[in-house]
Order: structure tokens, then sequence, then C-alpha cells
């Protein structure tokens, strides 16, 4: 199935990295988030990503981890991956980890930009994602429930909604459940600072950098085509089951907030190693 397959493509290629306003120097908010997926034949793909904004820095470490032996195997890192990103939201610079030099080397987001758009030029590879989101908006069978709010989700109170779809000529159904919070005043600031980012990178509107930046992608999509809400605040935790006649799952991914604090700066977590 189109949407199925383009689903599972989107939450791959935009799971691995994730994309810092001016916010007083003096406080420090941190944040902790893993994702676990389960596919068929590849196994377990999971990824935690921990991340530290202060001032105008953002640093984000990202670790990929694949659990089947066989993947592992494949793999150029024995399984294992780790991404660390130091941005700078007022010099508009950014440091990563260059092979070649084995440093941390600063570009500017001007750069940056440049490189990309001769990347894209140079690629021959295009998803299409618009056709398969029209296949999903037309014959399918879509329940939506946006529900009250649950005592505890990994510490947030948060909002739950729950979107059934039901494709056609089939008996499988995917699930989808969406918690949001508004209580944690850490995940707003990365959460709005990413998206500073991202802008300031000129990423467009459906450029994926992590689950929530997915969720945006989504939620775009639909209203073009139908009246799609979701409650106030940032998502603390998103479910994709994909189940079978028998509910058996085909498919699944879990992301979670794991932690998300406020303290005062420490500049180590803002050091290149």
């Amino acid at each position: 199935m189109k949407t199925r397959a383009a689903l599972i493509i989107a939450v791959i290629l935009g799971l691995f990295t994730y994309t810092l306003p001016l916010y007083a120097g003096d406080k420090e908010y941190h944040i902790e988030e893993k994702t676990v997926i389960e596919i068929p034949i590849v196994g377990k793909i999971s990824t935690t990503t921990s991340s530290y904004l202060s001032g105008c820095r953002l640093k984000e470490g990202t670790t990929v981890k694949l659990h089947n032996a066989l993947v592992k195997l494949m793999s150029e890192s024995d399984g294992k991956s780790t991404e660390v990103v130091l941005s700078n939201l007022c010099d508009e610079v950014q440091w990563q980890y260059n092979e070649e030099s084995a440093a941390y080397e600063p570009q500017s987001f001007k750069a940056l930009k440049e490189m990309k758009a001769e990347e894209q030029g140079n690629s021959e590879t295009h998803i299409d994602m618009g056709s398969d989101q029209n296949d999903m908006d037309g014959p399918q069978k879509m329940v939506r429930e946006i529900l009250g709010y649950e005592k505890n989700i990994n510490g947030h109170k948060a909002r739950k909604v729950v979107t059934t779809v039901y494709p056609k000529d089939s008996d499988s159904r995917v699930v989808v459940e969406e918690y949001y919070t508004t209580k944690s005043t850490a995940l707003s600031k990365i959460s709005r600072a990413r998206e500073d980012l991202s802008m300031k990178l000129g990423n467009d509107e459906d450029h994926i950098e992590g689950i929530p930046s997915l969720v945006n992608v989504i939620y775009n999509d639909m209203k073009r085509d139908r009246e799609w809400s979701r409650p106030e605040g940032d998502i603390v935790r998103f479910v994709i089951r994909l189940l079978d006649e028998d509910e058996d799952e085909l498919f699944s991914m879990k992301y979670d907030v794991l932690e998300a604090e406020t303290t005062r700066y420490q500049e180590d977590h803002f050091a290149l190693k």
C-alpha cells in the first residue's frame, strides 16, 4: 500500500536527525527523547536524543542503535552511531564533526544552506509524499477522538488524541496516539528553538527532522483538505501501530519525551569532545 510505504519511509528518513531563540543565559533547558521502531525483518531500531539549550546555543546529540544482529553486521558502525551538533542562533554558526579532520568544524548557516541546495540539485532521488497523502485523504475511513487529560505521561500532564485509519479494501488498520502537554517549559523552549533553527537554515514546511517535526508535517497536509485540530502544547508521546485483521502488529513506533527540566547553566553541557 502506497500510504504505508510512504509513512515508513518518512519516519525512517526523518528520525535520525533533530534540528534557540534568545533565552536567558543563566538558565538551561534540557530534554531527553527516545524513539523505538519495530519493523518486520529489519527488527528494532532505537534512537535517543539529548538536547541542551541556553542563550543562543543548542547542543543536540542523537544515538541510533540497530538491535537486529544480522542488520548490525551489515552496518558500517556495528549497529550504533552517534551524531552531536552544536548551533549558535545569534552568530548563525553550526559545529559538526568532520570525519576527515577528526574534529568539530564550524560552518555558517549560509554555507549550510548553499550545500543543501547543491546536494538537492545533484540528487536523482525524489519522494513524492503528495500523491500518497492524497490517496490517504480519499478512500479511507478515519475516526478521530480528542480525549481528556492523562494524569501522568512520563511525569507530564498530557491530553490524548486517538486516530484510527481504516484503509480501503483491507482488514488492517492504523492506530495513532498523540499526547500533548502545556506544562513543560523546557520542552516548549527547545521545540520553539528547533523551529527557529530550521527556519534560519532555510528548510521548508515539509522538512522532517524528528518525530515532532513529522507530526507537524502530517497536520499541515491534513488541514489543507479537512478540519483537523489538535490540543495546544507540545507532543510528549506519539505512537503508531499498524495492525492486521488478527490485531497483530505489522509495524510500530513509539516516541517519548523521557525528561524535561530547567536548571542553572552548566558550561560542560555545551562542550564538544
